[in-house]
C-alpha cells in the first residue's frame, strides 16, 4: 500500500512517502516558511523524485490536530484537495500520537507535548514496551503544572518530543526534583513532526477500519482559537458593560 503522508500542526512541516513500513521518501522543513507555501511543494518533490503521481496513492494521511489552527487546517484541506474525486481512503491521525511514535524504540511511557501557550500544552501519555504503544489517556490540554504531577505516579523514563519538550522540560526540571532522573529530553532528529510516524499510525488505524473518505476528513479542535476566545470575551463585556 502506498501511502502520503503529511504533519503541518507546528512549525515543523513534514510530508512522507512509504510502501507499508517502508520509508520511500521524507521532506521534513523547518525554515519558519508558512505551511500554505511549503506543504504543496514539498509533496510534488516527492512524488516527482520518486517517479509517482498522487493518482498512485492508495492511502492519504495527515495529523488532524491539536496544534496550531491554522497549521491543522492547511495539513487537512491538502489531503482533502489531493484526494478529492480518487475515491481513495483517508485517516486523520492525532498529532500527540503520531510525535509518540517517533520515539517507538523506547520502552517507557511516551510524553508527546506541544506548545499551546500561557503555560499550557496538548498532550496525551501512552506506555511502549518492546514497539507496542497503548494510549494511557485522549488528547487534552492542560497546564505544565498539571501534567507534571500526573507524570509523578510513573515510575519509567518519561520521554519528551513535541515542539513544547524542552519548555516542558526545563519547567518540570525546576518545579519537580523527583522527575529529575526519569525525564529525557529527546534529540533534534526526533523531537519534531514526522510524516513517516504519521504514515505509521495511519497505517495501524486503517488496518483496524478506522479510515475515512475526503469529504469526512476534519480538524480536531481540543479549544477555541484565539480569534473565537476574544469574540467571546467581547460579547461577554457587552452583555456585562461596567457602571
Amino acid at each position: 500500500m502506498l501511502i502520503l503522508a503529511l504533519d503541518s500542526t507546528a512549525l515543523v512541516g513534514s510530508v512522507a512517502l512509504c510502501e507499508n513500513q517502508k520509508l520511500i521518501s521524507e521532506i521534513t522543513v523547518n525554515t519558519g516558511n508558512t505551511h500554505s507555501e511549503t506543504l504543496l511543494p514539498m509533496v510534488d518533490s516527492i512524488l516527482e523524485l520518486c517517479g509517482y503521481t498522487v493518482d498512485d496513492i492508495d492511502l492519504f494521511a495527515c495529523t488532524t490536530g491539536p496544534g496550531s489552527f491554522t497549521g491543522v487546517r492547511i495539513g487537512v484541506a491538502t489531503v482533502k484537495g489531493l484526494a478529492y474525486g480518487r475515491g481513495k481512503p483517508c485517516v486523520g491521525v492525532s498529532t500527540p500520537e503520531a510525535l509518540a511514535y517517533n520515539s517507538i524504540m523506547c520502552d517507557g511511557i511516551l510524553c508527546p507535548v506541544m506548545n499551546a501557550r500561557r503555560m499550557q500544552v496538548y498532550n496525551a501519555l501512552f506506555s511502549c514496551e518492546q514497539g507496542q504503544m497503548t494510549r494511557l489517556c485522549e488528547d487534552r490540554a492542560l497546564s505544565i503544572t498539571e501534567l507534571g504531577e500526573e507524570l509523578l505516579s510513573y515510575d519509567a523514563p518519561i520521554y519528551l518530543t513535541g515542539d513544547g519538550a524542552k519548555l516542558v522540560y526545563d519547567t518540570l526540571i525546576r518545579e519537580n526534583s523527583p522527575l529529575t532522573d526519569r525525564l529525557i529530553l529527546q534529540p533534534e532528529r526526533i523531537l519534531h513532526q514526522s510524516g513517516y510516524s504519521v504514515a505509521q499510525v495511519a497505517l495501524t488505524m486503517f488496518n483496524h477500519g478506522l479510515s475515512t473518505t475526503d469529504a469526512a476528513l476534519a480538524p480536531v479542535y481540543l479549544r477555541p482559537s484565539q480569534a473565537e476566545r476574544e469574540r467571546l470575551a467581547k460579547e461577554a463585556e457587552n452583555q456585562n458593560p461596567l457602571s
